[in-house]
C-alpha cells in the first residue's frame, strides 16, 4: 500500500518520563484515519478513550507541519509506551496503514 494519507513513520519520544514511540501519520484532522486512529488508540489503551493531561496510556496529539511555502497544517500523532510498540505498528497495519 503506498497511499501517502496512510503512511507512518516513527520516532523516539517521552512523556512524563516514560519512554516511549511516537507514530507520526499524514492524517488530518477529520478524514476517515482519524477515527480508525482513535479505534486504535482505544484498542491500546484497553478502552480509555479521555486521558488526564499527565498520562502515560497510549494517546493521540496534534502536530503541526510546516509547509515550504510557509503554511502549515495539522496531522495526528500516536504515542505509546515503548514496551506496546510492536503492538502499535501490528495495529496500525492491520487497518491499513503503512508503517515505517
Amino acid at each position: 500500500m503506498n497511499d501517502a494519507v496512510n503512511t507512518v513513520t516513527r520516532g523516539n519520544d517521552t512523556i512524563a518520563g516514560v519512554p516511549g514511540v511516537r507514530f507520526a501519520t499524514t492524517a488530518r484532522p477529520g478524514s476517515p484515519e482519524e477515527h480508525t486512529l482513535q479505534r486504535v488508540q482505544e484498542r491500546l489503551s484497553a478502552g480509555v478513550t479521555e486521558l488526564p493531561s499527565e498520562s502515560t496510556l497510549p494517546q493521540l496529539a496534534l502536530n503541526s507541519v510546516q509547509v515550504v511555502d510557509g503554511t502549515s497544517y495539522s496531522v495526528i500523532t500516536l504515542w505509546v509506551p515503548k514496551a506496546q510498540e510492536s503492538e502499535a505498528a501490528e495495529a496500525l497495519r492491520a487497518e491499513g496503514f503503512e508503517v515505517w
